[in-house]
């Protein structure tokens, strides 16, 4: 039986308004309306938002008793080492000495995500950006507004491919049981973090999310990790999604960040 956490319900205000991952939001239109203004014209508040349109309507479920996930949705902020400890209640994972060791000894200007590669189905659900589920017969995509990533999950009844490659996203097979569409995922590349506070995993781990509809706007998702090289047993934790009414949109990291230093002390003399 896996070890269960939940983190504190985020406030509802964090997924569309006041969250600093929106900040760009805010930034855009203040430039938009500053030029607008030079012509003779301030848009209306609308355009502070998203985008003005929202998205399409919700489309059914690809089959009947499915639940029917398609839709934008976003979670709670999970991104420092403070979130990390709040979500597994006050405690670390179950480490083993190895996964300890390299807790303790991590070097947070090694983040993936600060060099612009993937931040991967493990931890691309740990950011408050919006993203979309898109559900199609035999197939469920994800499209990430983070970085403008994607992820399928096929529910075909196929399996995991062999020979097995090791990529950045894995290999992801979905099946619905009942209420809930539950993923595994193997083949993840150790590359990759489950958590922006430094927390790693190797190629031995299976990862599995469950998405529960408990709504037409809510869902209860959890994540558990089983990896033996890090972890002395599986281990989860829960939160909710909550579907959003605006659209998502482009975020871009380009390859090549000169200043990756910044993630570890924010001071600027440790930069070359």
């Amino acid at each position: 039986m896996a070890r269960r956490y939940s983190p504190a319900k985020p406030r509802a205000t964090d997924a569309v308004k006041g969250s600093p991952v929106k900040i760009h939001i805010s930034v855009s239109f203040f430039l938009v309306s500053a030029l607008f203004a030079g012509l003779g014209w301030v848009p209306g508040s609308a355009a502070g938002q998203n985008v003005e349109i929202p998205p399409p309507l919700v489309s059914p479920a690809p089959g009947e008793g499915t639940p029917n996930l398609n839709g934008i949705w976003t979670g709670p902020d999970i991104l420092f080492e403070d979130a990390v400890r709040r979500a597994l209640g006050g405690e670390l994972p179950p480490f083993t000495p190895y996964g300890l060791e390299r807790w303790e000894n991590k070097d947070l200007t090694q983040d993936p995500g600060g060099f612009c590669q993937p931040r991967a189905t493990v931890r691309v659900f740990h950011s408050p950006m919006y993203f979309q589920i898109i559900q199609t017969e035999g197939l469920v995509t994800f499209l990430f507004e983070l970085e403008h990533q994607y992820h399928r999950v096929f529910t075909d009844g196929r399996d995991h491919p062999e020979p097995l490659d090791i990529t950045w996203w894995g290999s992801s097979i979905g099946r619905y049981e009942g209420n809930r569409f539950v993923v595994e995922t193997i083949g993840l590349d150790d590359r990759s973090w489950l958590f922006t506070a430094g927390l790693q995993h190797s190629e031995q781990l299976r990862f599995t999310q469950i998405f529960e509809k408990t709504g037409l706007d809510t869902i209860a998702y959890t994540e558990t990790y089983e990896d033996p090289v890090f972890f002395t047993e599986p281990w989860s934790i829960s939160f909710d999604l909550e579907r959003q009414e605006f659209d998502m949109l482009e975020v871009i990291c380009e390859d090549n960040n000169r200043d990756p230093y910044h993630y570890g002390s924010g001071n600027r003399e440790l930069a070359p």
